[in-house]
């Protein structure tokens, strides 16, 4: 049965509000989000006295979340106070408020909670198993250790970006003497933690909304061919030129840089020097952005309680099975068609040569590859490749979102594939390899066209040497309207493989043999 909860994290900078849809073992869905700036933390300086006017912007952000769940139909709501009211000495008379005027109990988070929840969140979203979560928000920063998949020992530092702003810089005009004493308080902090350091096969993975506007910025620079900042790989030469460049600017000439909220202008030198320390410190050389964070982390531990831990034990798959069931496409034909390609690529494999990983990707655009029907039928598959875009498969890279998106473009459509506005995401071997694999989920749906499964399975007879190869068909039936459609299409796999493609009917004859899956 499905349910309805509400996170909220109240931070020092900004206050979220996420509603998720979800039914235990089935799926989860965001339903809806809200943002605020609560600036909680302003005027704090080393009195760690929250302010009235922050105190009251928190409490009319906490009535404006509480109808909107109210609205909503939410029936749970878990809400988390982290930094500012942590280290607030007026705290406990803080949180009776907020509970006098919304009925919630905050949960207050410990510096170590809050980073292992913010890595559970980026865990559950990129498929991180070794490596650490950076969580710098606006009053402190948060680094977590992970390893085999799970948070370990954490670690957090009054490193948070309105913190240091207040603390060290001006509002308008930064001097060099700031940023020194700036970069001089960071490096005391860090001194102390010899275990965050690079080790080979390591991944280092930042949430918060520091490093997402630090990625924009990166993004519209480089006119990268995506929205979504979740995945987005932000290179230390480039967080250090934005660590140099920002603070030199004005407040007024920081609130236009492209890719950068006009609210998060006056914390952003911070957060930017911050960072380039972190990197400095720990010898990475990257930072993988995840968009799930704490909020994120709070729901993955209700929503898998049942589990020893709160972590998604097969991620990538669960995630394009969540999507499917979002839009209604977790069924028979969708199950057949990937069920057809990957038979394909297994056969074929000594004729096209590609890896592991280009298989796992032909599956998933095989189970998503209908999902645009939602919106019409005769341009679904351009629809299922704006959804694949746009809808956040957790787990996967840029570059295998964008592979997925076009496999599912060219299921059905005439012509060669071509990677178009993505281009820049992938390598010349993605590009040859996305022909093969468009022609084999073109010959895979059409072979699937009267969805009854009555091809059931399919062989592949490759001669090499004399440049043919035969696709075997084994029907349980009459399968005349199938054939006749991939008659029709043989024209992109044959191109890509370079050779003569031909189709010949045979009869299925039931078998013990495994069904090829993603696994």
């Amino acid at each position: 049965m499905a349910q309805r909860i509400g996170i909220i994290d109240l931070g020092s900078n900004t206050t979220r509000m996420v509603i998720y849809d979800y039914e235990r073992d089935s799926y989860f869905r965001l339903e809806d989000e809200i943002r605020e700036v609560v600036r909680l933390r302003e005027g704090m300086g080393r009195t760690n006295v929250l302010r009235a006017a922050a105190i009251q912007r928190a409490v009319n952000a906490m009535r404006m979340f509480k109808e909107l769940g109210d609205d909503l139909g939410v029936s749970e709501v878990i809400v988390a106070a982290t930094s500012a009211v942590r280290d607030a000495i007026n705290r406990d008379s803080f949180l009776a408020r907020i509970k006098a005027e919304t009925g919630w109990t905050l949960r207050l988070l410990s510096g170590e909670e809050e980073g292992r929840y913010g890595a559970l969140g980026a865990i559950n979203a990129t498929c991180l198993r070794d490596g650490f979560v950076i969580d710098l928000g606006g009053g402190s920063a948060q680094i977590v250790e992970v390893r085999e998949g799970i948070p370990g020992r954490a670690v957090s530092l009054p490193l948070g970006a309105l913190r240091l702003t207040e603390l060290f810089l001006s509002p308008d005009k930064i001097s060099p003497e700031q940023v020194a004493a700036l970069q001089k308080f960071i490096g005391e902090q860090l001194q102390p933690l010899d275990w965050f350091r690079f080790q080979p096969g390591d991944q280092l993975v930042a949430i918060g909304g520091a490093i997402r506007n630090l990625g924009k910025i990166d993004q519209v620079r480089k006119r990268y061919p995506l929205s979504s900042i979740h995945g987005y790989r932000l290179d230390a030469a480039a967080i250090s030129g934005m660590a140099d460049r920002l603070w030199r600017d004005s407040l007024k000439k920081r609130r236009r840089v492209n890719g950068l909220r006009a609210d998060r202008a006056d914390i952003i030198p911070a957060a930017a020097i911050a960072y380039r320390a972190l990197l400095q410190h720990s010898g990475f050389d990257e930072i993988t952005i995840s968009r799930p964070g704490l909020r994120e982390g709070l729901f993955f531990e209700h929503y898998l309680s049942h589990l020893p831990q709160p972590i998604i034990p097969d991620l990538r798959r669960f995630s394009v099975l969540n999507l499917a069931r979002i839009f209604g496409r977790d069924d028979a034909h969708s199950h057949h068609v990937a069920f057809l390609a990957l038979r394909m690529f297994d056969d074929l494999r000594p004729v096209h040569g590609l890896d592991e990983r280009y298989r796992e990707l032909l599956w998933a655009a095989g189970i998503l590859h209908d999902i645009g029907a939602i919106i019409n039928y005769p341009y679904h598959h351009q629809h299922s490749y704006y959804i694949i875009l746009n809808y956040t498969l957790y787990g996967y890279s840029p570059r295998e979102l964008a592979i997925i998106a076009l496999i599912a473009r060219y299921h059905r459509n005439k012509g060669v594939p071509k990677a178009r506005e993505l281009a820049p995401l992938l390598d010349e071997t993605d590009t040859q390899a996305l022909v093969v694999l468009c022609g084999v989920i073109r010959l895979a749906e059409y072979l699937e066209r009267g969805r009854r499964q009555i091809v059931r399975d399919l062989r592949c007879h490759a001669d090499v040497e004399n440049g043919w190869v035969q696709i075997e068909t084994l029907t349980t039936g009459p399968a005349a309207i199938e054939l006749w459609e991939a008659e029709r299409n043989l024209d992109v796999l044959s191109m890509a493989l370079k050779m003569e493609v031909e189709l010949v009917q045979g009869v299925w004859i039931e078998t013990e043999t495994k069904r090829p899956d993603a696994a």
